[in-house]
């Protein structure tokens, strides 16, 4: 298939041999993809700092059809967020960041609205690092209405209805009224409905603020329905899940 061009976010890295590395990476044209790079591990790399977390890349690579992972010819940095790096919150929060893309997203089927939403949101916690928690609540809910996994935040699965005062997160991940749900599951209240549906009408840099303000009972419902959903999906709770609302 020969040589590729496009833009990419370095997720993980892994040791290979003595000198070289195996990159995975969600690329704009080409979803995620795994790769090797030789000589990475070497003090005079050509490929440098570009293989930190999350750092965007231009990157060159071969592709095989025969092969599982691409060769990686050449990796340009165009944004880094090393400068996080020194802030163990922050770490953490794109650690969990980054398994919940490579568990979510398939291989090889990009995804362009969720690779803009990836660096809205690096770039939000980059110029607020202090909003790194609201960053990861929209990533959250943002990814799981991406994948599908995010039930109607309007109406009741069973009457549709508008959803009013109070709403229920039912085991199979639907969100009931309180009639239908007969008040069993999680619960949402009014304001931590309005605030998920404004959530998901503004980017990440204004919901920094607006999450912020929301009540530290409304941070908790959402940071629970997020949880519970992803968890639903998944079939098991991601090993580095934060657990601060």
């Amino acid at each position: 298939m020969g040589l590729n061009e496009t833009e990419a976010f370095v997720l993980r890295t892994y040791k290979l041999a003595e000198a070289d590395k195996i990159i995975l990476l969600l690329t704009r044209k080409a979803g995620l993809l795994r790769g090797v790079a030789h000589g990475a591990r070497k003090l005079k790399s050509r490929f440098g700092a570009s293989f930190e977390l999350f750092t965007l890349v231009s990157l060159s690579y071969y592709e095989k059809e025969t092969r599982e992972l691409v060769s990686i010819r050449q990796a340009e940095i165009l944004r880094s967020y090393f400068h996080l790096a020194n802030k163990a919150e922050i770490v953490s929060a794109l650690n969990y960041l980054s398994e919940l893309i490579v568990e979510f997203v398939p291989p090889h089927d990009p995804n362009e609205k969720l690779f803009r939403m990836i660096r809205a949101c690096l770039d939000t916690v980059a110029e607020a690092p202090a909003a790194a928690g609201e960053v990861v609540r929209y990533f959250e809910v943002w990814l799981l209405k991406l994948s599908g996994f995010l039930p109607d935040v309007r109406a009741c699965a069973i009457c549709r209805r508008q959803l009013q005062a109070e709403a229920f997160l039912s085991t199979d991940s639907t969100l009931q009224c309180n009639e239908c749900a007969q008040g069993v599951g999680l619960k949402l209240d009014a304001e931590a409905q309005a605030r998920l549906r404004t959530l998901l009408s503004m980017p990440p840099d204004a919901w920094a603020q607006a999450g912020r303000n929301s009540s530290k009972e409304t941070q908790q419902q959402l940071a629970q329905l997020a949880h519970r959903l992803i968890a639903k999906a998944l079939e098991r709770t991601p090993r580095s899940q934060r657990t601060e609302g």
